[in-house]
């Protein structure tokens, strides 16, 4: 058996489906997958803790978490393309940009999290310095949503798309948006788990590409996507001709050093990896 977690979003959804349809497990594997709505942040402890042999995760996160001392292994690029942050603010809040300036809390699913970190990011490019002080754990995009609209946080980082239904309702406004120049989610694999299950990882991997072709080109996904996440047509179109997903074992060190740098700079002194042993040696590191 393996455990793999990952956020209760889009983007996994082609994993997802490919459980659903009996599909690993007609290829001998037993994929045990679980949604952890605190995102990165929380799939890292549970990484850490043993309750995951892998987990989706943003890339910047897995670096601020290998950082800290987790034992884990890049296996593979999941999402190539850049995710698109949407900087959000209550709808009654009297904060309409990013940069305003009046003080303002950060609403974070919690620390260490894409939250988290892109918001750190985000100030440190804009000349701005965030403190612990500053932020606000609300656990998940719905306690977000709560916190905004009670005015008792004022801005939130999350994915655009998921968010866009509060704010086309009006629950909560859209005052900016903010890509990073790197791949956007990564998969990775204890080290624990890899020394004991590496060939039905890799196997996993190899059906996850073919999976995610197929999604890609699926006259269902969009049916999937309208109806599990109240996604239009328009939005659907839109996604799903600027998402990439990754269907080798390839990764870019440009885009891993450039999550370095940036993070190295809101911790103030230089993160040092080696991005080889970042990666399991079945990548090709480009």
């Amino acid at each position: 058996m393996i455990k793999i977690g990952g956020v209760p979003e889009h983007f996994n959804l082609p994993i997802l489906m490919a459980i659903e349809k009996g599909e690993f497990q007609r290829h001998g594997m037993d994929l045990q997958w679980t949604y952890y709505p605190g995102g990165t942040g929380a799939m890292t402890r549970a990484l850490a803790d043993g309750e995951l042999d892998m987990a989706i995760l943003l890339t910047e996160g897995f670096i601020s978490a290998a950082h800290s001392g987790l034992s884990a292994r890049i296996v593979k690029v999941y999402i190539d393309s850049p995710l698109v942050w949407g900087i959000h603010s209550g709808a009654g809040s009297h904060t309409n940009s990013i940069y305003d300036a009046t003080q303002k809390k950060y609403a974070i699913s919690r620390f260490g999290s894409g939250s988290h970190l892109m918001a750190m990011i985000h100030a440190e490019q804009r000349g701005d310095q965030l403190l612990d002080k500053n932020f606000v754990v609300i656990n998940s995009l719905e306690g977000a949503i709560e916190s905004l609209t009670k005015n008792e946080t004022q801005v939130f980082y999350w994915e655009k798309m998921m968010t866009k239904k509060h704010v086309d309702s009006a629950e909560v406004k859209l005052i900016g948006e903010f890509s990073a120049p790197w791949s956007s989610f990564l998969i990775v694999a204890t080290e624990k788990a890899l020394a004991e299950k590496k060939e039905a990882i890799h196997k996993v991997l190899e059906l996850v590409n073919v999976e995610s072709i197929d999604f890609k080109n699926s006259i269902y996904a969009p049916i999937e996507l309208q109806k599990r996440f109240e996604m239009t047509s328009h939005d659907i179109i839109n996604w799903m001709g600027s998402t990439v997903w990754n269907t080798d074992f390839t990764i870019r060190k440009k885009g891993l050093e450039n999550a370095i740098e940036a993070l190295s700079k809101i911790t103030h002194h230089p993160l040092q990896f080696d991005i080889k042993k970042l990666c399991d040696g079945s990548l090709e590191v480009k």
